[in-house]
């Protein structure tokens, strides 16, 4: 007779390995959940009131488009830089410590103890200001586009989806948004930078604990990735996609690098946390978003969604645009919380959509690389040039024709990426080499 001590049912060696497994996705997810967290926190208030800092440093709205724009090139170029290194080397941990290091000391010099252009004017100081905050945005690239590969490749092993991954991204973006608000009023712009360096080593030491590069690696007598995985991104239909998150990511600076700034300036009674607090209706409508965005995806595929996004945009620029003039009260920047909540579909919709597309498209030992790539076509080639273009927008004709123009800009965009894709037939020799196209055909 068995002994009350000994298990009723030993586990079989197959069952043993699969409650271990899911031990251990269960681990990752909570690393990358707090990974995701931590580090978009930490941007949050360097991204949204950035515009604010350098508008308070005396440039004006074409300088600040500039400023950002040249940010953009920088994070671009960092994110290719580290990306490619982490895949090559399969050392994510390393990489993102080194770089995180490296954008907290650029950080820090932002702040009103360091603020190397203080005895210059003119050109001069502009230059100095964005000489510092390039260096801030080159070594702070990689973080968000390492951790994205580092989620795409751990989903590609059976884990957790980006989307429910990406939530907690959100939930860090607009908490930290209202606090750093608070302390912008309490403290100056000096709280962002701190509050910055604050969250990126909190990042860090989840890394540091608790993290295990998830590099993709060919197993030993396996064969070597088909060459034509290398390019990946000129297979099928995909230049095509990548024009569309150029385009929308042009567009999207319209909001994303003057909406904060606009109402500040239209609205002048409006405190530093209010201007927070849009970031956080935004961003807690993002949740719901990328939680059920891989059934979303499912259900109506890549294209139908970025479709999607687009048509609700041009309706938030034109929303934009003409609700100052039909509210003309000094407290009417409380109807702009109304809008945002059209920021999990323009955004957050249109994100999960465009990473599964790159996921989808590129092979899983390139992750690194193609993250990084849709990140730069979207957050550093294209906010980048629509920042520049923004700030000369506005310092000509203002904000009202600012978001005119993203209005008709996305609308003319729908129907012109409605055309090109329509009208393209890739050869069939390469369409199998285009796994993505096969969920995004034409509806």
């Amino acid at each position: 007779m068995a002994s009350l001590e000994e298990p009723a049912y030993a586990l079989l060696p197959e069952e043993r390995a699969e409650r271990d497994a899911t031990r251990r996705a269960r681990v990752d997810y909570a690393v990358m959940a707090w990974l995701n967290f931590f580090e978009t926190g930490a941007g949050a208030g360097l991204t949204k009131f950035l515009p604010l800092f350098l508008a308070a440093r005396g440039l004006d709205a074409a300088q600040v488009g500039a400023v950002l724009a040249s940010t953009q090139v920088a994070k671009f170029a960092g994110g290719l830089v580290f990306g490619r290194v982490a895949d090559a080397t399969g050392g994510y941990k390393a990489v993102l410590l080194a770089t995180n290091g490296a954008a907290c000391a650029f950080a820090l010099a932002l702040t009103s103890l360091a603020a190397p252009w203080r005895s210059l004017r003119g050109l001069a100081r502009v230059a100095a200001v964005a000489a510092v905050v390039d260096g801030q945005a080159f070594f702070g690239s990689s973080s968000g586009t390492l951790i994205d590969a580092i989620a795409v490749v751990n989903m590609a092993g059976g884990g957790a989806s980006y989307g429910s991954l990406r939530l907690w991204a959100a939930l860090g973006w607009g908490v930290a948004a209202v606090a750093i608000g608070r302390g912008v009023d309490a403290f100056g712009f000096s709280a962002i930078f701190v509050a910055f360096v604050a969250g990126t080593a909190l990042a860090s030491c989840v890394v540091a604990v608790l993290f295990n590069s998830p590099a993709a690696k060919t197993p030993a007598g396996a064969a070597a990735p088909a060459p034509a995985g290398r390019r990946w991104y000129a297979a099928g239909a995909t230049p095509l996609y990548f024009l569309n998150f150029f385009v929308h990511g042009c567009l999207a600076a319209f909001v994303e690098s003057f909406l904060l700034l606009y109402v500040a300036s239209r609205y002048p009674d409006a405190p530093s946390w209010f201007l927070g607090l849009l970031v956080l209706v935004a961003a807690l409508c993002e949740c719901p978003v990328f939680f059920y965005s891989q059934r979303l995806l499912d259900r109506f595929g890549v294209r139908r969604l970025l479709v999607f996004a687009q048509g609700l945009f041009a309706l938030r620029c034109a929303a934009y645009a003409f609700l100052p003039g039909r509210v003309d009260d000094e407290r009417g920047f409380w109807y702009f919380l109304l809008l945002e909540p059209s920021h999990a579909v323009t955004f957050a919709l249109m994100w999960s959509a465009a990473v599964e597309y790159a996921r989808t498209a590129a092979p899983v030992e390139r992750q690194g690389g193609a993250q990084a790539l849709l990140r730069g076509v979207y957050y550093y080639i294209g906010v980048g040039a629509g920042s520049w273009v923004g700030g000369r927008i506005v310092k000509a004709r203002g904000f009202h024709a600012l978001y005119v123009a993203g209005a008709v800009g996305m609308a003319a965009w729908m129907a012109a990426w409605a055309l090109l894709l329509r009208a393209w037939r890739p050869r069939p020799a390469a369409a199998a080499l285009a796994p993505a196209e096969a969920s995004t055909e034409v509806f």
